[in-house]
């Protein structure tokens, strides 16, 4: 599965160390790792990234933007706050932020939990009462991870939303701590690139199972690209045997990990969908698996699920999630002509 998710009972600054050391991140009161992102509806290599503190010092060009800010309004970091007057910032933000946003604070820190096991703090700007930015990060012994940065779209010219990143960073160094975790990037994807501008930055390498520094990632081989291109190996290989054939996104390949009840929906990203415009009510899908570079033939029935609150009540109305149900596991095969064959059979 590429993506997976864990609900610790309980978390201690050394815990979420060492999770965030292995690639893990926060979502709701859950950790999560993931290989794979579909953002606006395009398909992603998920790249964790870190920056190492020990030494660190912020170039000229950041130090810019921080006296800037500081200059022209009030910082305070301390515990977060989950109030009305954060809500109404996070809404006018959320209006106009790229992306799929919780649909509340209450909702991004807790999911549908109700304890809390994170030292969540906070980096608030203020000019003079009113509150035009704010930064979340989860507090660890040695790192800490950063969550969210919201600002009034209005200052957009202030880069508030970095601002407040760099202001965490600074509290890192000023308490001590060795690492600075911003979460993952998506290559391909400028949206996020501004966490590679704070520095020398690592990226996690999960075929080696180590940090790299980011002057090494023009020579990784990113699994998406990987992915693809056994796809199309298979792709090409059942045209050429008569079998219509064409790639699909599986836009919420990750239920299975989010909700064990869906579990037996289908996990995959990206498939070759067989017979595209038969119709029968299920469809023959051919996945890769990049790591042990194989093919997989299952068969899957079409599903919808909508999303609810923690009212239970239904949310996007208008758009329904579709979902995939396997249905039947056929094996694998080492070769892309071997898979067609398989295809030619099953579909006789």
């Amino acid at each position: 599965m590429h993506t997976l998710f864990v609900d610790p009972q309980s978390l201690t600054p050394e815990d979420l160390d060492r999770w965030l050391a292995r690639g893990w991140y926060r979502m709701g009161q859950s950790l999560f790792t993931a290989r794979y992102v579909v953002f606006d509806d395009v398909l992603r290599a998920a790249v964790w990234t870190r920056l190492d503190l020990q030494g660190y010092r912020f170039r000229k060009s950041l130090r810019r933007v921080l006296n800037r800010v500081d200059t022209d309004f009030r910082t305070e970091v301390g515990p977060c706050v989950l109030d009305a007057e954060h809500e109404q910032l996070y809404q006018r933000y959320r209006a106009i932020a790229k992306g799929e946003r919780s649909p509340s604070l209450h909702d991004f820190l807790h999911g549908d939990s109700d304890v809390d096991l994170f030292d969540t703090q906070e980096v608030r700007v203020r000019d003079g009462d009113r509150l035009v930015a704010f930064s979340w990060f989860d507090a660890g012994r040695e790192g800490i991870q950063s969550l969210i940065g919201v600002y009034e779209p209005d200052l957009a010219r202030y880069s508030l939303g970095f601002y407040t990143m760099l202001a965490e960073i600074r509290y890192g160094l000023e308490t001590g701590r060795r690492w600075f975790y911003p979460g993952y990037v998506l290559p391909g994807d400028p949206s996020m690139d501004y966490k590679l501008r704070v520095g020398d930055m690592e990226f996690l390498d999960p075929e080696l199972n180590r940090w790299r520094p980011w002057r090494e990632f023009a020579s990784y081989d990113l699994p998406t690209e990987r992915l693809k291109k056994g796809l199309e190996e298979a792709r090409r290989a059942l045209v050429q045997r008569g079998v219509p054939a064409r790639q699909r996104l599986i836009a919420w390949f990750d239920v299975a990990a989010r909700q064990p009840a869906l579990a037996s929906c289908l996990s995959e990203p990206l498939v070759v969908e067989c017979w595209p415009d038969r119709s029968e009510p299920t469809r023959l899908m051919a996945c890769y698996d990049v790591d042990r570079r194989h093919w997989s033939l299952v068969r899957c029935l079409r599903a919808e699920a909508r999303r609810v609150d923690r009212q239970g009540r239904v949310m996007d109305h208008d758009t329904g999630l579709e979902l995939w149900v396997v249905v039947e596991r056929y094996g694998t095969r080492t070769d892309p002509e071997a898979l067609a064959e398989a295809v030619l059979r099953l579909g006789a």
